[in-house]
């Protein structure tokens, strides 16, 4: 019997060695004399486990098992061979058999948490985990594993603790370091993120989801150019990254090399047909500056792949507010569909508001925003907060801002309470307003970039308003208000096309705060250029070819007349020559048009309107910033009605500047306007140098008066909602 042990101890020592088939022959060899011996036929078991023989090793450890029905290691190790052979019911009977024999085997807690995640059961994994920790807290692949567990399942804060606590036992732990960067990217902590793909690259140099990744993170810091050569790096390791190539295309588009970025989208998709969102770049790249009505086929490519594709929607609605050719009736049918397939489901599952119903007491008012920073929506919301009526109103921001600028400091001053919620799913930030107890919710967003609505969709606030930000209906049947005027909706217009209830501002439904470093209003250009100087700062998407046509003709009808163009998308070559062209074709050479690039200096950009003697907008989507900022500057602006909020806002910011004569309601009497006003130099003159004050003396920057009217609409629907409850 001593010469036994001393062979199983001698195989054991081969295991412990990796010497497996020295092990198993001295097992075989054994068991010729004891077929029955309880540790030869565990053991060879798990060497054949080990040596990927399952089929050898649940023969042996089943007759183990009936020699001895009650051993814990037994068990335990047909639990293993069960779990890699994907037989989990199997493994988990084994393991729970072993547990109950002995409470104190690490080993089969840890295993069984892994059974139990790999069946996505995890609150039974975490318990398993939980247990194995108590018995043994210093295994880092156990606190890896509980840390992923609260990663999928989107408790950050708890994944971070464990990815950490699993470092502390490994710091070479490389997957450990990937994924706690990868949940310190999620939360917005991109520094330390930064630190963590450092060390997992140098523990792996060539781990390219990691430079990928860390790419990801310098780009989201706005540092372009490591980024780039993170994204560089990552496609030398795996050439067949579409998401590195789409995050290029990203940053070139920014850069506004607009053929390098389409390239290199194409590129992503060739790889990888269902991109959804590399489908979408090239979208928006063709609708934001080739001005193509192609755009349309690439946003419902993606929505065909991903029917519930919110940002598929976001841009293809605005590919059709830019675009005469849309019927109005059609863009509210597809806000319609969005909310049917996206949204609306939403609100089934609301929980019920607890707001005090007092229709006289002090109201919270919620205001979520993507764009409390440097953006054309601050201009509008910045007088309003400062301004609020702290005894009547109670003000909240949810700021959507990842990174923060002066005008975020400033506007952080004038709300009583602050929550920055980068960080937040939808559920999570509705929670939060809910437990704010927020009476009236203001979304600023609509569609646009890195909205909220489907925050909105669950309704976490009785009341629900969409103001400036978007022109045009939400689709949510979960928005209650759209707060307009009579000018961009005409009683009996428009409503039609909105499923929020109209709410019409006595004058202006928005206020304008000029800059503070606004220039002084110069001299009439034209008396000092010798010719007439047309100017459009709009988006150039709002430029569509239509208008073009329409410009050309005022610069035929005005000889030696010039236009200035002025827009991010004009810094790409090829648009520009695209531009050129198009003009040329429609016979206007290339020295009357002038081409400028973005500018970056808000008081240089203002500056420039003091070479334009006469604005044009844009139609069917007028401007709004750009308007009021002409408009400051001495520059009247030439506008065409519509029949739609974004084709009418132009109609109420002129009306109540108080030239509403520079409305025209048709092509033919836009060109005579801007024709016929070239010809009146005294009127010209006049409105330079009366429209600044007429503007400072308008509702459009009386703030005041408008925080009046705005605060008694709000409490009149809080009132109105108190009547339902």
């Amino acid at each position: 019997m001593k010469k036994l042990e001393q062979q199983i101890r001698l195989a054991v020592q081969y295991c412990q060695q990796g010497n497996l088939h020295q092990a198993e022959s001295v097992c075989k060899e054994n068991l010729k004399k004891h077929p029955d011996n309880l540790l030869l036929l565990n053991l060879m078991g798990v060497i054949q486990y080990q040596l990927g023989n399952y089929s050898s090793a649940t023969e042996y450890l089943t007759k183990a098992l009936k020699n001895a029905p009650a051993n814990a290691d037994v068990h335990y190790n047909l639990g293993n061979v069960s779990k890699d052979t994907g037989l989990f019911d199997e493994a988990i009977a084994h393991y729970q058999k072993s547990i109950q024999l002995n409470p104190n085997l690490f080993e089969a807690y840890h295993n069984l948490g892994m059974i139990y995640q790999d069946l996505h059961n995890s609150v039974e994994a975490e318990n398993c985990y939980q247990k194995a920790l108590k018995l043994n807290p210093n295994v880092p692949d156990t606190y890896y594993n509980l840390a992923t567990i609260f990663h999928d399942g989107g408790d950050l804060d708890k994944a971070i603790t464990y990815y950490q606590e699993a470092l502390q036992r490994d710091p070479n732990f490389i997957d450990a370091h990937y994924n706690l960067a990868n949940a310190l990217r999620e939360k917005k902590m991109y520094d330390k993120a930064i630190v963590h793909y450092r060390h997992a690259l140098q523990l792996n140099p060539n781990m390219f989801d990691a430079l990928y990744n860390m790419g990801t993170v310098y780009q989201e810091k706005g540092q372009l150019e490591i980024a780039l050569d993170s994204f560089e790096k990552a496609l030398q390791l795996n050439p067949l990254l579409p998401e590195a190539y789409n995050s290029m295309g990203i940053i070139l588009q920014k850069k506004d090399q607009i053929d390098r970025a389409l390239d290199l989208y194409r590129r992503a998709v060739d790889l990888r047909p269902e991109f959804v969102e590399a489908i979408v770049n090239i979208g928006n790249a063709l609708r934001d500056y080739r001005l193509s009505e192609e755009a349309e086929y690439w946003y419902r490519n993606a929505l065909s792949l991903k029917p519930d594709c919110t940002y598929c929607y976001d841009n293809l609605f605005f590919l059709m507010l830019y675009h005469p050719r849309y019927d109005p009736q059609l863009i509210f049918s597809e806000h319609r569909a969005f909310a049917n397939r996206c949204a609306d489901f939403l609100s089934f599952h609301s929980i019920p508001h607890f707001s005090n119903a007092s229709p006289n007491r002090r109201i919270k008012i919620g205001h979520i925003s993507p764009d409390f920073r440097q953006h054309s929506v601050a201009f509008f919301l910045e007088p309003v907060l400062a301004g609020h009526n702290r005894d009547k109103v109670e003000v909240y921001c949810y700021s959507d801002v990842p990174t923060e600028d002066e005008v975020t400091q400033r506007m952080k001053g004038y709300a009583d309470h602050w929550q920055s919620i980068v960080s937040l799913s939808d559920e999570q930030v509705a929670d939060l307003i809910r437990n704010d107890g927020i009476d009236i919710l203001v979304d600023l967003a609509g569609h646009t970039a890195h909205n909220r609505l489907l925050v909105f969709a669950r309704k976490p606030a009785p009341v629900q308003v969409s103001w400036i930000g978007y022109p045009a209906t939400t689709g949510l049947s979960a928005m209650d208000y759209k707060i307009v005027d009579n000018y961009t909706d005409p009683p009996g217009m428009t409503e039609h096309l909105y499923t929020e209830k109209l709410i019409r501002m006595p004058e202006s439904f928005l206020c304008y705060l000029p800059a503070k470093d606004s220039p002084e209003v110069g001299p009439l250009p034209a008396l000092t250029a010798g010719h007439i100087t047309f100017g459009s700062f709009n988006n150039f998407p709002k430029v569509t070819p239509e208008m073009m046509e329409l410009w050309s003709d005022i610069l035929k009808a005005v000889p030696g007349s010039r236009l200035v163009m002025k827009a991010k998308s004009l810094s790409d070559i090829s648009t520009r020559e695209y531009v050129t062209e198009t003009f040329k074709q429609k016979g206007i050479p290339a020295e009357r048009i002038e081409l400028l690039e973005w500018e970056p200096s808000s008081r240089g950009h203002l500056e420039i309107y003091n070479r334009i003697d006469i604005a044009l907008d844009t139609f069917p989507y007028h401007g709004t910033t750009t308007t009021c900022e002409a408009l400051w500057m001495g520059v009247p602006v030439i506008t065409l009605a519509g029949a739609t909020h974004a084709s009418r806002v132009g109609v109420s910011l002129l009306s109540n500047a108080g030239v509403p004569e520079l409305v025209a309601q048709t092509p033919d009497e836009y060109r005579k306007k801007a024709s016929n006003l070239t010809a009146d130099a005294d009127r010209l003159m006049s409105l330079r140098r009366d429209l600044r004050s007429m503007m400072q003396q308008s509702p459009l920057t009386n703030v005041q008066r408008f925080l009046q009217s705005l605060e008694n609409t709000y409490r009149d629907i809080w009132k109105q909602w108190g009547k339902t409850v």
